[in-house]
């Protein structure tokens, strides 16, 4: 918009699929309200203001945007409609097919029991060779994407202090990074998008075609640990061993993966 959507402002909003999703209302839209500062492709801006897309099909992240920095924001509700919004936000979407995708890699640390995932190729590799001791690799894996796409929300994460667990929290959920914000002041917010995953429909948990479904456990202990698996038998054994599922629908899905 006139400025780039704030960093912050984006682990704060629901990733709801476009409303109207009229892709050509949303080209002429952008180009009255956000092309001067976003330019003609906002998929190649430069930083800050390539943020506006992780608001790709997903309205929500705009309208926080207005919340979150009303003196430069704030106009977006006033001005634009919420049908408006996700006309935007469906032409922002056109910009993000053949997204590549990442392997989020699984750590293991014995020593504490805890469970890491990463999607980062630096911190994999201090990981891999040791600068971080104590960690090795599990042998699992799952896919998401590197860059904002069409069907992809931005993954939030969280680093929960020593006091609390000495452990990272992730989410595809906006809503549900928004809330941990909020309810978990003590956690220090490390970034928006750790990397990028589909989400799952919230009622049934049911994962997009082309996607597999992602599981998340919480170790329901003091030292506040998750895992995430694709594994249904390794989501099974970590329930055996006291862990609790937490995701959507009757299948507790967290996040689809792209196959």
């Amino acid at each position: 918009m006139r400025r780039a959507l704030a960093v912050a402002a984006l682990a704060a909003c629901a990733a709801t699929p476009a409303l109207a999703q009229n892709a050509a209302n949303g080209k002429t839209l952008y180009r009255t309200y956000c092309q001067a500062c976003h330019t003609v492709d906002p998929s190649t801006a430069v930083a800050p203001f390539n943020e506006i897309m992780t608001a790709a099909n997903n309205p929500a992240q705009i309208t926080y945007a207005a919340s979150f920095d009303p003196p430069q924001m704030g106009w977006i509700v006033t001005e634009l409609t919420a049908s408006q919004i996700a006309d935007v936000a469906a032409y922002l979407g056109t910009f993000t097919t053949g997204v590549a995708t990442v392997d989020v890699i699984e750590f293991y640390d014995v020593a504490q029991d805890h469970y890491f995932i990463s999607a980062n190729p630096a911190e994999i590799a201090d990981l891999d060779n040791g600068v971080h001791s104590g960690w090795a690799r599990t042998g699992l894996s799952f896919k998401g994407y590197a860059e904002p796409g069409t069907t992809a929300s931005p993954v939030c994460r969280f680093y929960i202090p020593p006091a609390l667990g000495d452990s990272h929290f992730y989410s595809a959920s906006p809503a549900e990074c928004a809330q941990v914000a909020a309810q978990f002041p003590a956690f220090t917010y490390e970034t928006p998008s750790a990397f990028y995953i589909g989400l799952p429909d919230t009622t049934t948990g049911a994962c997009a075609a082309g996607t597999v479904p992602v599981y998340r456990v919480w170790d329901d202990r003091a030292d506040t640990n998750h895992r995430y698996t694709t594994s249904t038998v390794v989501r099974a054994q970590m329930e055996a061993q006291g862990w609790v599922a937490e995701g959507y629908g009757p299948a507790q899905v967290i996040m689809c993966a792209p196959q």
